[in-house]
Order: C-alpha cells, then structure tokens, then sequence
C-alpha cells in the first residue's frame, strides 16, 4: 500500500495536471493498475473490515465437533456438550494436540450460530466429611436398541467432591430406597446424614414449623440403616446444592453422547466406572485428589448392617372378573384365581409377587415400566445432517445405525447428499428395519430400491387351485382353447 503523500501526488497529477494513468504510472515507477487505483478512486471513507480469524489447529477437527453439536440439537437439553466435553473427545478419541481455549472459542461461537443454549452454572456448598447430599435427575439411554428416559440417584459427598450415581428405571418409593442401598452397599458404609428435598418418595407432607410427615417405608429404611435424614425447605433446592452440581456434572460428562448398551446393568457398570475414573481428578477448591479426600471421609461412615434392607411394600389387591389384579394402572391376568378373590401384590423396585391369603406365590408380575421405551426416531436425529452429510460418520447416531444403513450412507461417494436425503424420505412410510433389509442388497437406482420397499410391505399373493372332486375327470385339467370360441362367434356372424 502507498503512503498518504504518494496518493496525494498522484491525485494531483490527475486531477490538477490530466496526466495520463501510464504517464503517472511510468513518473512514480509504480504498477499502471495501482496508479489506476488510486488516480480515479471516488469512495475514500475508511472502511471497517473484520478481521478474519484462522484456526489452523481447528480446521481438521471442525466437521467433528459440528457434528456433535448438530447432534446435541435432538438431544435433552440437559444432555448437552458443553465445551470442557468437546474438548475432552476430541483429545480422547481424535488425538487433538491443541488447547481447550481453542476448543472453546470456536464452540461458543458455534453455539450461538446454532442458537444453543449457553452452559449453566451451580452453587458450591460445604459440608463436613462423612455428610451426603441425595437427588434425582433424568437420564436419555439407548437399552437394547430401543430409547428410555431413565432416573438417575446420585448421591454427592461435598467434603471430597465424590459422587456415588445408580440408575434406575422410576423414582417411586420402591426405587429410591434400592437405590440409596445400593449406593451404601457400593461405597461400603452408610453416610452419618444425608440431605433430601422433599421429594415423594419420601415425605407424605410438610407440617407447621418445618415438620416432615414420612413415609413408613422411608422411616423404617432410616432406623435399619442409622443416619439422619434432613430435608431442605419447601423450593430451596440450592441447599443441597453440590449434589445438584454433581446431577448435572455426571449427565454431561458421563452421559454425552446419549449411552448405548444392551441393558440397566451394563449402563450401571460403565457409570460406576466414570464415577471411579473422576476420582483420580484433583478437588477444584483443595488442590488434592478427590480419590485421597475420599479415603479420609470413607473411614466416617457408619457400618453397614449385617441384614440387607428389602426395599417392598406389601397391600392387598381385588381379582376382578377377568381373572386380573392391577398393578400401576395396568392390569396383569394371574393363574389359580377366582374373581372377587383377595391376594396380596409383594411389590419390589423391578417386578411384584402375587400372594394367596397364606403368602404363598402365585405369580411374578414385571412392573410396567421395565418395559416401557420408544424407538430411536430416526428421521429426527438424522435431520440435521441433511444438509451437512459429511459430519455424520462423526455422529454417536451413526453408531446406532443399522449395519446396512450405515455401510450404504457412509460408503457412498459424492452422493452422500442424496442418499440420505432418500432415507429421510423413506423414512417417512417405512421403519428403519424394512430399509435395512432392503440395504442389504443395495442398487445403484434409487427407484427400484423404492420399488422393492413397496413389495415388501405390498407382497403379491398367488392363488393355489381349489382341491374340489366335482369336476368330471375326463376333463379336469384341460386348459379350453379359446380359439375355438372366436371361429365359432365368427362362423355365426357370417351367416
């Protein structure tokens, strides 16, 4: 660029003098196409360029994290990738070499791009070792290739920052307390108190002056297993609020992306696995190992009992007319019943006995919602994509995609675009598992494949012969030529 005082000159020479741009060009020793510039430029405001940032750490792993974040668009908002997360996988899983900061400047900006929500933040409580703080928080899981909002008990340990998750199918009574056992029987011990709100599966109501009117079952688990159970204040959650943290630390860290596993045991093994890695991390406030802190606050704990809890309840159940007692809301058929018979449910976290009037077992019945999930809606979580196909075989949805799919989407060259928009399309009238049988044999034509998905679920029928004995057997079997009935019809028409 030239100084001020040579486009000042040239102006001059321009203007003042109508020297030519190849004379002003061969005066200065300057380039024609710069002396033109300068010579006939009209516009002289400033002009206010931003400046383009490069990122040449970023740019291998860009379609990566955009994935993840086009992904996180389907997913719970609580389920989310926060930067710290992103950052973490691509060192984990892509062998990122560049700093977190770089990693969280283009996620922000990224997020507000695709109007995400910005992370939340949480208040930080102490207690002295040995305390407890318990909650509930829901959980998205891929069990058995099927999706299910799950509940997560968590129970947080502030002196140390450790945290002890179980998950569970339900937050009912029968749940919470299997889970507050497991989780002492997992630790080895029985926290001296633990912080509640006043969540239902424990307290009846609350009374004048603070009171808490608890559930039997609730006060019976307390006195088998010794602490002392306080409760927060009507919606001043924030008291327990390093359990609340840690509801949210161990979603998002843990639970990003949404878990894939074959069952509720296999997802607890990997959580307790999380849980035991995050130990090895230093405490954000004292600068030791959460591991040592919690070797110190461990040796606090009162002592398991020797008889474990049964977290049952017991009640008496009508058989109706049908044969049929109801267990939450859903009717089940019991054998060896009369109607108007009185049995008795024995109901457990997972499953309830049926009992005759001497408690002898009739039946097990499955509760309802161990069953109970919905299919991976695949139109929507692969909606994103649609107009960004290469970042999908970064996506955790790619996993769960069908072999079939998945080798047809991914092994398409150039055409990815247009495969997946046909799969969205198709995916419109026929489920996954049809497209995947169909997949499994691709063809190039996009139509005949359509055709076929049509056949599938529109099979022809052929007819056998009907096996009849009227027929006279001297001509059973002859095929009629129909020739002879058009010289008949047109030997008649000459006449």
């Amino acid at each position: 660029m030239l100084a001020m005082a040579q486009i000042n000159f040239i102006k001059h020479l321009r203007d003042c003098e109508d020297q030519t741009i190849s004379g002003i060009a061969k005066k200065l020793n300057i380039d024609w196409r710069t002396a033109k510039k300068y010579a006939d430029q009209e516009d002289w405001n400033k002009k206010m360029e931003r400046p383009k940032r490069r990122q040449p750490i970023m740019d291998p792993y860009v379609e990566i994290v955009d994935a993840w974040l086009l992904e996180d668009q389907t997913a719970p908002r609580k389920q989310r990738h926060t930067a710290k997360r992103i950052y973490d996988r691509l060192v984990e899983e892509h062998q990122f070499t560049g700093s977190e900061r770089t990693v969280r400047y283009y996620v922000a900006k990224r997020k507000i791009e695709l109007k995400l929500e910005k992370a939340e933040t949480y208040t930080r409580l102490d207690h002295p070792g040995g305390e407890g703080q318990v909650d509930f928080g829901t959980v998205e899981a891929i069990l058995d290739g099927k999706q299910q909002t799950l509940k997560q008990l968590t129970v947080s340990f502030p002196y140390s920052n450790a945290a002890i998750p179980c998950i569970l199918p339900a937050e009912n009574a029968e749940c919470f307390l299997e889970g507050l056992k497991r989780i002492f029987e997992h630790i080895g011990g029985v926290p001296t108190k633990l912080w509640f709100d006043n969540l239902s599966a424990a307290v009846i109501s609350v009374e004048s002056g603070g009171k808490r009117k608890v559930t039997e079952a609730f006060e019976r688990f307390c006195l088998h297993y010794r602490f002392e159970a306080v409760f927060c204040n009507p919606g001043k959650g924030n008291e327990k609020g390093h359990v609340e943290n840690k509801v949210g630390y161990t979603r998002r860290n843990w639970c990003v992306p949404i878990p894939i596993h074959a069952n509720l045991n296999e997802l607890q093994l990997y959580l307790d696995k999380e849980a035991d890695k995050d130990m090895d991390r230093p405490h954000h406030d004292k600068g030791t190992q959460i591991r040592q802190l919690w070797e110190e606050e461990s040796v606090k704990l009162l002592k398991l009992p020797t008889i474990p809890f049964e977290a049952v309840r017991i009640e008496p159940v009508k058989v109706n007319s049908y044969g049929e007692v109801k267990l939450d809301d859903v009717l089940h058929f019991v054998p060896e019943v009369k109607p108007g018979q009185q049995v008795w449910l024995r109901v457990g976290w997972d499953k309830a006995e049926v009992l005759d009037h001497e408690y002898k077992k009739l039946t097990t019945i499955q509760r309802p919602y161990m069953h109970k999930s919905v299919p991976i809606d695949w139109k929507e979580r692969l909606q994103p994509f649609r107009y960004k196909p290469r970042s999908l075989e970064y996506a955790s949805i790619c996993k769960q995609l069908p072999s079939a799919v998945k080798e047809w989407l991914l092994g398409a060259d150039g055409s990815r675009k247009e495969r997946l928009v046909w799969l969205l399309r198709m995916l419109e009238t026929y489920p996954m598992e049809t497209l995947n049988e169909v997949l499994e044999q691709p063809t190039a034509d996009l139509t005949a494949m359509e055709h076929r998905l049509y056949r599938l679920l529109h099979p022809e029928y052929s007819f056998s012969p009907i096996a009849e004995t009227y027929t006279p057997a001297v001509i059973a079997g002859i095929e009629p030529e129909v020739g002879a009935y058009d010289r008949l019809t047109q030997a008649v028409m000459t006449r």
